[in-house]
């Protein structure tokens, strides 16, 4: 099987799918089109999982049939946002092979742009729907982002949940042991995106209240944050690092005790009630619990598994952990944490891709 994967930029989720295809079906052939950076340059690793790699022109309808008639893939994986790739590889294929739309984020749920570095589009949500309805399968990344997405369009009859899951090979393969209550602060740590435009990354107040309720935070920014740096340095408790590989990022979470995974729901809640970010199944991949604000799908999943504590407000840390059985917790995440793995979980986009080409 071939598969070409099409993105904008590289994300970490293609990353992982391409190491959850590579342990499942060795022979697998992935090839993988952008028009940003390469996974190494972004990431630090990831291009040796492709077989192939091509660069794309801003306007990359010349350059994607180059690829397809070069590559001959079985299925074209196509994530967003923002969702013209998706519509630009329909046009290009022309029916002629399957077109998976990947939906990470919804534009119709924001109120803010797509910051990746490339200019708006003139009518984002025309083309949210041909990148839905057109496609001939749709993936969201949680069950609350396939009702918003049912609830505007048509989606497609072959539509999967697959969420953010972690890649295994990456997590400690140890955890240490947990403590007991600390005599000193509870250690939460935060890594991720990070902003100060006022949108669901900007975490100043959040990481303000973590600290007022008395936990020391770390925090560690996918990309250099000078005004996190800055912040940090002008708040006892507060740590900001530089940033990491994922895969030394992860064994380094494992120290901490708690992961936190709430967003500034100012500007995009409709947006923030979809999302399982990355950074929780990386938390509960580390053996982390997981702190998070009542964002709909997190709450759902957080409570659901009993892996973390949903709170009102960073500032009422304090007060959950004195009446939570941290122990319990943790020994809980611990239990289920290879659950949420992309390698437990591949099977489901194999049986997509096969149910896809197969006669």
């Amino acid at each position: 099987m071939r598969v070409l994967f099409l993105q904008r930029q590289p994300c970490i989720r293609t990353l992982k799918y391409a190491i959850g295809l590579r342990e499942a079906r060795p022979h697998v052939q992935l090839g993988f089109a952008c028009q940003g950076t390469t996974l190494s340059g972004w990431y630090g690793a990831g291009d040796e999982l492709f077989d192939r790699w091509w660069q794309l022109d801003v306007e990359p309808a010349a350059d994607l049939r180059r690829v397809l008639g070069e590559f001959r893939p079985d299925l074209v994986h196509s994530h967003n946002l923002p969702d013209g790739l998706t519509v630009a590889a329909l046009d290009a294929t022309e029916g002629r092979i399957p077109v998976i739309h990947d939906s990470h984020d919804m534009q119709s749920l924001r109120q803010t742009p797509y910051e990746d570095g490339f200019p708006e589009l003139d009518d984002p949500l025309a083309l949210e729907r041909q990148a839905v309805e057109a496609s001939a399968a749709l993936v969201t990344v949680s069950e609350e982002m396939l009702e918003e997405v049912r609830a505007r369009y048509q989606a497609p009859a072959r539509s999967v949940v697959f969420a953010n899951y972690a890649a295994e090979r990456d997590l400690p393969a140890v955890l240490p042991s947990p403590r007991g209550p600390p005599t000193g602060p509870w250690r939460v740590v935060y890594q991720g995106t990070l902003s100060t435009n006022g949108g669901h990354y900007d975490l100043r107040d959040q990481f303000t209240g973590l600290v007022a309720s008395g936990s020391s935070l770390d925090v560690y920014p996918s990309r250099p944050s000078p005004e996190y740096v800055a912040m940090a340095e002008a708040t006892p408790g507060m740590t900001c690092h530089e940033p990491l590989e994922p895969s030394k990022l992860l064994q380094e979470l494992a120290a901490y005790d708690f992961g936190w995974a709430g967003f500034n729901a100012t500007l995009n809640q409709a947006h923030l009630d979809t999302v399982l970010p990355n950074k929780l199944f990386e938390y509960l991949g580390c053996g982390l619990p997981v702190l998070t604000l009542p964002h709909k799908a997190l709450q759902r999943f957080v409570e659901d598994h009993g892996v973390g504590l949903v709170l009102d407000s960073a500032d009422e840390l304090a007060e959950r952990l004195d009446d939570a059985d941290v122990p319990a917790l943790r020994s809980r995440v611990a239990d289920t944490r290879h659950r949420f793995t992309m390698g437990a979980n591949i099977a489901t986009i194999l049986d997509l891709y096969d149910s896809l080409t197969k006669p």
